[in-house]
């Protein structure tokens, strides 16, 4: 009985993913996925897989240890409750320095650009915009950190 309803659960888990994906995924690649977020130490939940399904699309050839992603995570949790319900695109730039994030202007519009709207020092931007504007800030900075260690 506990081993068909964990079966049950795990289907349904895989089809929340494959959702996310938008495909398929053949069992090798599930049995990774699992495996992955169960090494962070996070629950193997919709919301972990929406996550991790989030930055695979995103960023398909960035390899990260389980230990990274679930740090990965935090900072972008910790930035997305720094930001106001509304705020300007100047804010914003403020709120990036004071979090260490501090990329090349262009690198800002294109961010905005991928998120579906365009930067404006003097814009209202909804949170809505702004998660995904600051979830590529944080991996930017993650990405950038981890480069200039190994250069360093």
């Amino acid at each position: 009985m506990v081993c068909t309803l964990q079966k049950i659960l795990n289907r349904e888990l895989r089809q929340v993913y494959e959702a996310f994906i938008g495909d398929r995924v053949a069992d090798t690649t599930w049995r990774t996925v699992k495996c992955f977020i169960t090494e962070t130490g996070l629950d193997l939940n919709s919301n972990n897989l929406h996550e991790y399904a989030l930055l695979r699309k995103r960023y398909p050839k960035l390899s990260l240890t389980p230990l990274e992603f679930r740090a990965l995570l935090v900072a972008v949790d910790k930035a997305r409750n720094l930001l106001p319900q509304f705020i300007t695109g100047e804010e914003f730039i403020r709120l990036l320095i004071t979090q260490e994030i501090r990329p090349d202007i262009s690198t800002i519009y294109r961010w905005f650009k991928q998120s579906g709207s365009k930067y404006n020092k003097s814009t209202c931007y909804s949170t809505e915009i702004m998660f995904a504007v600051i979830y590529r800030a944080v991996v930017w900075k993650f990405i950038d950190t981890r480069k200039n260690r190994k250069n360093g």
